[in-house]
């Protein structure tokens, strides 16, 4: 019996230890940098226009500066962070019933050493306006110090109710972040 008891201690005690050792092997370090990057998309009027502080809308091909990665321990970014996805989207004012739309994100992030393609994001649902946040951190190649460069591109399709043509519109924009 005691042995038994001292068998499932040690099984315990192991499970734990993998546990709380895993994330810190896989990020090779207690701390990891988590950017977020913030921008809006409205496509109520019939046509896809962007803003938020992250995007430039004076068109004049210039980069914003959205500030710096925050620090997050390992186990905040594994268990809480990570699990949110890259990218996450909150419906601010949608109205199906005024029309429809397809929205396809693509990103495309410039690290201190190499290009790393993000791939794209497509969402279905009524138009409106939408919220996004991309988080960025180590999965994507936010590690070392140094400046970051995001460029990210939204082409949607919209058909508003009432009409049969669909129009499509394409927006985008690069915002740079820094990782002390």
């Amino acid at each position: 019996m005691k042995r038994n008891m001292l068998a499932v201690l040690v099984i315990v005690i192991v499970a734990a230890a993998a546990i709380l050792l895993t994330p810190i092997a896989l990020a090779g370090a207690v701390t990891v940098p988590v950017s977020q990057i913030t921008f809006s998309e409205n496509t109520s009027g019939g046509a896809l226009s962007l803003g938020g502080h992250c995007y430039n809308s004076t068109g004049d091909g210039s980069v914003l500066s959205c500030g710096s990665a925050s620090s997050t321990t390992v186990y905040e970014y594994y268990f809480l962070t990570r699990s949110g996805g890259l990218l996450r989207t909150t419906d601010t004012t949608i109205n199906s019933t005024a029309g429809s739309t397809n929205i396809t994100i693509s990103m495309l992030l410039t690290t201190p050493s190499q290009l790393v393609n993000l791939g794209s994001m497509t969402l279905s649902g009524g138009v409106g306006n939408r919220t996004h946040t991309v988080y960025l951190s180590i999965d994507q190649g936010v590690r070392v110090s140094g400046t970051y460069k995001l460029t990210v591109t939204v082409d949607a399709s919209i058909l508003l109710a009432g009409s049969s043509k669909v129009a499509k519109s394409a927006a985008g924009f690069e915002t740079t972040f820094k990782v002390p």
